[in-house]
């Protein structure tokens, strides 16, 4: 539950490792937390230093930036609730250092989320558990991730059930899935505290209004929806012109409209609102914060409503659904979705098996029975036809890390490089794959036709693409045929990178 970077967490294993074993005993891991608690509390007494004029005391006023300068990103209804089971404290309005570190333990204990956030993280956990199993394996975590905003792919999943899976199960248990979560979240708010860092004036510690859609594009690495940025500034304006904080986004957020504020004359119209909204010209820290919380919640609407899609992967299924509805009539015939699925999932169409799979999918979605899907089905028929591949993907992923010999943190890297370059599908394409292997292999004309034979062979359709299980047999293939001598040019570009680091290291 601390907040310490994996270096320093490197350098201090590295005093504890006394026998140099690159491994830690039960002794070294204890020094090692506690040279950790030691370090953050030498940290926190820097904190006290830097805010208020009493060294002594932390101002309650200044606690969220202490928090966020101890690397924590706390919401200020989870402050709040914590600051409630402190009890008594000896100052109304600041903590002594003992009061901040009960504080601290027990922000641990809630992993930062308010009471109403546990519960609903909670419920989507037992919801979403299978097989009467008390843990949620990769795609139940996959699933929940979407249901909370969080779109990641299998690959991104399976890294990140790998990082917090602290007993090696394969499966996330709720205490492992709350870490998770809060990691999620800690992530989001570190990126937007650091992008508002960047675009803030330093003497006001605010961002202008007109900055918003690069803020947001930094944020989402995406364009982002302006519809949803202008009903949040919509939302803020409201607050500031009413003078209020909203208990929880929901209570503004899924309101039909927008609310309403005092025009003038004493009206109230949802024109005086967007009147309002035109009146903010900038935002300080808190108001950001609230603006990223409402865009936030449309943008998970948006997901929900989408299948867990995001707007980008909507839109590239959009326009395969859109070439198959010949007519324009906003609906796919089975007969042209059959060729449809058959362009993305090919593998799936060419078994018995995947087929019976697809018809059943199919006939779920179809909940009016008519032989057409419109479009809103047909993203719940891809979401499930995804959710089976990426079954399939996981399974054999399995089987080939036993067949290759491959250690966990070989099966890491490889999982790191290929979701780096995966296209939309998931998969790698031929030229991508030339491209990539080019940085360590010399490719003509001959070595690449042989590539495309090698990934021929070691996908089961024949296809020149690799999914990841299909990537761990071509790396494993090559490797093992030092095939164009890429060990040696492998281990010259790591030694050459190990170089580059060691020399910006020193300066």
């Amino acid at each position: 539950g601390y907040s310490c970077g994996v270096q320093d967490i490197h350098d201090i294993a590295k005093v504890v490792d006394e026998d140099g074993s690159s491994a830690l005993s039960f002794e070294e891991l204890m020094k090692l937390i506690r040279l950790i608690r030691e370090q953050e509390k030498d940290l926190m007494v820097k904190e006290f230093a830097a805010h208020g004029s009493n060294p002594d005391t932390l101002p309650i006023e200044d606690l969220g930036l202490a928090l966020q300068d101890l690397g924590y990103f706390v919401s200020e209804d989870s402050v709040f609730e914590i600051l409630e089971t402190l009890g008594n404290l000896h100052s109304e309005d600041a903590l002594n250092l003992e009061e901040f570190s009960t504080f601290m333990r027990r922000y641990r204990i809630t992993e930062g989320f308010t009471e109403v956030e546990r519960e609903e993280l909670e419920d989507a956990f037992h919801k979403n558990k299978v097989n009467g199993r008390d843990a949620l394996r990769t795609l139940d975590v996959g699933r929940v991730l979407r249901w909370f905003g969080f779109s990641k792919t299998v690959q991104e999943v399976q890294s990140l059930v790998r990082w917090i899976d602290f007993d090696c199960s394969g499966e996330l248990e709720l205490v492992e899935f709350f870490k998770l979560m809060r990691r999620m979240y800690q992530d989001e708010s570190r990126l937007r505290y650091q992008i508002f860092d960047s675009f803030a004036n330093r003497n006001t510690d605010e961002i202008p209004v007109s900055a918003v859609s690069s803020i947001l594009t930094a944020l989402q690495g995406c364009e982002p929806s302006m519809e949803f940025a202008v009903k949040a500034l919509e939302f803020i304006a409201a607050d500031i012109g009413q003078g209020k904080r909203r208990d929880s986004v929901e209570e503004a957020a899924t309101s039909e409209t927008v609310p309403t504020v005092v025009g003038e004359e004493g009206e109230t119209s949802k024109e005086a609102t967007k009147d309002a909204a035109k009146s903010v010209a900038f935002l300080n820290r808190p108001n950001f914060e609230a603006f990223c919380r409402y865009y936030r919640h449309s943008l998970v609407d948006e997901l929900h409503a989408n299948a867990g899609y995001t707007k980008s992967e909507v839109a590239n299924l959009r326009s395969s659904f859109q070439t198959y509805d010949k007519d324009g009539s906003g609906t796919v015939e089975r007969a042209e979705l059959a060729k449809m699925l058959g362009e993305y999932f090919p593998d799936s169409t060419k078994s018995k098996e995947g087929q019976k799979d697809i018809m059943l999918a199919l006939a779920e979605v179809d909940k009016d029975g008519n032989g057409e899907l419109d479009f809103r089905e047909f993203l719940l028929l891809m979401r499930k036809c995804d959710d089976a591949r990426d079954a399939k993907d996981l399974r054999l992923e399995l089987e080939v890390v036993m067949e290759c010999e491959l250690t966990s943190e070989e099966v890491e890297g490889f999982r790191q490089i290929f979701s780096e370059n995966i296209d939309w599908k998931g998969e790698l394409g031929l030229e991508t794959l030339v491209n990539l292997l080019g940085r360590v292999v010399e490719f003509t004309v001959e070595t690449a036709e042989d590539l495309a034979r090698m990934v021929q062979e070691v996908h089961p359709e024949g296809r020149e693409v690799a999914r990841f299980p299909q990537f761990l047999r071509l790396i494993k293939k090559l490797t093992q045929d030092n095939y164009n001598h890429v060990n040696e040019f492998a281990l010259r570009v790591v030694r050459r990178e190990q170089a580059m680091k060691d020399k910006s290291s020193r300066y």
